[in-house]
């Protein structure tokens, strides 16, 4: 006998699923997070609160010594400060304060640490731009971390009292002896540059104030002057002999007024005789004694004239060859004598030289005495072992909280990570608990199908359809655009050379993940090799067409490493592909992106008919779903490896 459904009405092949005992289920997962939420929460607060508190303690130092009231502050001193950081630090000092703190002894129970306790509790840090550092304990003992830093700072300054009068002791022997070797060589030079003065006849520092160059400036005067007198007489030879040719009068200074005198008197005479002829003929004239006398005494004293003419032009001549002789003669003499001096004169300078080599020597030697001798006065007068080369800005004092471990903040991770913890283990109980289901077939007689009922199970998909549905998993298809040659080569075009490194990289299998890792060093020019980085390493032949867009001047160039500003995730390497886009004319330019450019490649080499296996070996490892999604994009018969395709991209080839 048929069974129908009691006071409920089913649907054509639906089941019946009893209902669950809803209050106990939530009494359990209330019971399971209570309990992992508890045990969690107790296990962390114990493992938080019974670590022990760790205390500091520090102190402050100015490692040089504090400025006066009328100077400046010292500028920074980094490596000072560095090596008063390892001297703060250095196994001796530490030694020392162990030594100290123990011979002190301790008012309570805990232990002096020893000295590589001491190496990890201890720590200096420098202030950057000062020389200030911080002297810093850490430890459990809050009452000895004050003591500890304040005696590491005396023992510090003692030992910097100790180095300072050491090096103040040293310096000033050193210095010392320095000085007197000095004064020393400074007393035989000295010596010896008197003794050579001496010898050489150096009256004188002044060049020219010394006798044999003094000699040779007279000489040099005097033969300029000679000069200047033999070019005189010459020309005065040569103007007398030229007068004389010109039939000018040329006679002795002395001759000249009884000369004159002569002349004037034959010329009277001449007067007279003519003033006779426009009277007289001659013939009375001879006749005449008193006037014959005229004409005889006018001839005489003719003769008297032009002899003394001829006299005085002798004896000028005579003279100016004389003077010009004597001239000539000084000249020559003057020229040997300077000669021979020249020769004294020479070798006078090269002692004279030397002269200076030796005061500059002994100049040199002074100058390095007084520099000596104002060290010495300095170190005396600074007095380093009365005044401390260091000040103490803050001393250690007695902690009040603890820094570390923060416990309320771990305490609060605590409760989170509790509160994680239990809701994580109700989902994982609930998940690992099996569901009791009661199925109930349903039955063919006795059903009711209301009218909304049967217009819901008209469009209720066949039971053949939903297990053709269930049984065939879904393939991830690639969302990514494809862009066509064309639009390639103008977004190659439109780039510059960054981007299009970046451009060939992607359609040569590189993904935007790995596009990231890649340096310089990773591209072989010489071997036409690129090197991919990551968890899918592998090498990729380059073709001989993009040689040269990665080397510049015989280096390999990574454009997109070397700009002003590196490309360091996928929405930057995207938006540098989107400006080339722009640039390029290309539409929806802002939306492509460096996945579109990968997909773009798969699916050129898919097209070729390789197998969907062999794509790995270039593109690096993909997930199974999306690297079965590329089999819409494959011929029937795509059985191909990788040998029998091209996988350069046209644009390269």
């Amino acid at each position: 006998m048929p069974r129908s459904l009691s006071n409920t009405e089913l649907p054509l092949g639906s089941n019946q699923t009893p209902p669950v005992n809803q209050p106990a289920r939530r009494s359990h997962r209330l019971v399971v997070f209570l309990l992992t939420f508890i045990i969690s929460l107790a296990i962390g607060l114990i493992y938080d609160f019974q670590r022990s508190a760790i205390y500091r303690s520090s102190a402050s130092l100015l490692t040089v010594a504090p400025p006066e009231v009328d100077q400046q502050t010292a500028e920074a001193d980094i490596q000072h400060v560095a090596i008063q950081r390892q001297r703060l630090l250095s196994l001796p000092l530490l030694e020392k304060i162990v030594q100290r703190l123990t011979s002190e002894g301790s008012d309570d129970e805990m232990p002096i640490p020893s000295v590589y306790q001491l190496q990890a509790m201890l720590d200096v840090l420098s202030v950057p731009e000062t020389n200030l550092v911080e002297l810093r304990a850490e430890g459990p003992d809050a009452a000895l971390l004050p003591r500890l830093v304040n005696t590491w700072v005396n023992v510090y300054l003692e030992m910097r009292t100790d180095e300072v009068r050491r090096v103040t002791e040293a310096t000033t022997n050193s210095l010392r002896e320095q000085y007197e070797a000095i004064g020393q060589k400074i007393t035989d030079k000295r010596e010896a540059l008197d003794n050579f003065r001496k010898d050489n006849d150096i009256l004188s520092i002044g060049r020219d104030e010394n006798q044999v160059l003094a000699r040779l400036k007279g000489l040099n005067d005097s033969l300029n002057t000679a000069i200047e007198e033999e070019i005189k007489a010459k020309a005065r030879l040569d103007a007398i002999k030229a007068a004389i040719k010109r039939g000018q009068t040329v006679v002795p200074d002395q001759d000249k007024r009884s000369l004159t005198q002569m002349e004037t008197r034959a010329q009277e005479l001449r007067e007279q005789l003519a003033e006779l002829d426009r009277r007289y003929t001659r013939e009375f004239l001879a006749l005449t004694p008193e006037l014959k006398v005229i004409p005889e005494q006018l001839a005489k004293l003719e003769k008297m004239i032009n002899r003394k003419h001829r006299q005085g032009r002798n004896i000028v001549v005579t003279i100016a060859e004389q003077e010009y002789a004597a001239a000539r003669q000084t000249t020559a003499e003057l020229r040997q004598e300077l000669q021979d001096h020249k020769q004294k004169a020479t070798e006078f300078t090269a002692k004279f030289a030397e002269h200076e080599a030796r005061m500059e020597d002994l100049a040199s030697l002074e100058e390095v005495y007084r520099v000596a001798e104002d060290r010495l006065v300095q170190i005396e007068v600074k007095n380093r072992e009365k005044y401390p080369q260091l000040m103490v800005v803050d001393w250690g004092i007695l902690p009040s909280e603890p820094v570390w471990p923060p416990y309320l903040r771990d305490a609060g991770i605590v409760f989170a990570g509790s509160l994680l913890a239990a809701l994580f283990m109700v989902w994982l109980v609930d998940f690992l608990t099996p569901k009791k289901e009661t199925a109930q077939p349903a039955s063919p007689i006795d059903i009711t199908i209301y009218p909304g009922e049967g217009a819901a199970a008209i469009e209720r998909p066949s039971p053949d359809a939903m297990l053709e549905s269930r049984s065939s998993p879904a393939l991830t298809r690639p969302s990514a655009r494809q862009l066509t040659e064309g639009e390639v080569s103008s977004l190659y075009i439109a780039a510059d050379t960054a981007t299009k490194q970046l451009i060939f990289l992607l359609l040569n299998g590189v993904s935007p993940e790995e596009l990231l890792l890649i340096h310089r060093q990773h591209i072989d020019l010489d071997r036409r090799r690129l090197a991919v980085p990551g968890h899918s390493r592998r090498e990729l032949p380059l073709p001989a067409a993009v040689i040269e867009l990665f080397s510049e001047n015989g280096d390999t160039v990574a454009g997109w490493k070397e700009m002003k500003e590196i490309i360091q995730n996928r929405e930057e390497l995207d938006a540098r592909l989107q400006l080339a886009a722009l640039e390029g004319k290309l539409l929806d330019s802002d939306q492509i992106t460096a996945q579109d450019l990968r997909h773009t490649y798969l699916v050129y080499l898919v097209n070729q008919g390789v197998r969907l296996s062999e794509l790995e070996r270039i593109v690096g490892t993909m997930p199974p779903k999306t690297l079965l999604g590329y089999r819409r994009f494959s011929p029937d018969e795509a059985d191909k490896s990788l040998d029998e395709i091209s996988s350069v991209y046209p644009l390269f080839s």
